[in-house]
């Protein structure tokens, strides 16, 4: 296990349209999973969904295209390549409240690894820093 996998598992497909997302839901957090790219019709039809609700502009990749299939499901892949990028970031870029994703990140990786103990060892560091505070 190292620090850019940090998780033991991963979620494989589960069907043609249950894990077309997934790694949407769950990469941002190191999680490992698989998409389904076998149906292109729908591989085309996710990849506008994501890109009219993230704003990105959508250009269809039509059947009567050479090589249609393997356009669509590239299209997809560097689409989810995008999001994720921008789910990282934005992960990266928040407060550790409670109830925040980067807070999530950290509780969901197993005791095991070395950055869940220096997130406990920040933790630690911030309520003695807290105590100090009450203290003066």
């Amino acid at each position: 296990m190292n620090d850019l996998q940090p998780h033991t598992f991963h979620i494989p497909v589960m069907g043609l349209g249950y894990t077309i997302d997934t790694p949407l839901k769950v990469g941002k957090f190191g999680i490992s999973s698989v998409i389904s790219i076998i149906e292109d019709q729908l591989v085309e039809k996710m990849r506008e969904f994501y890109s009219v609700k993230e704003n990105i502009p959508f250009v269809p990749i039509l059947e009567s295209d050479v090589d249609h299939r393997s356009k669509r499901i590239k299209g997809y892949l560097n689409l989810m390549d995008i999001l994720l990028k921008k789910q990282v970031q934005e992960l990266r870029s928040q407060d550790f409240s409670e109830g925040s994703d980067i807070v999530k990140y950290f509780e969901l990786l197993p005791n095991s690894t070395v950055l869940k103990e220096k997130y406990h060892l920040m933790l630690a560091a911030v309520g003695d820093l807290v105590q100090l505070i009450l203290i003066l």
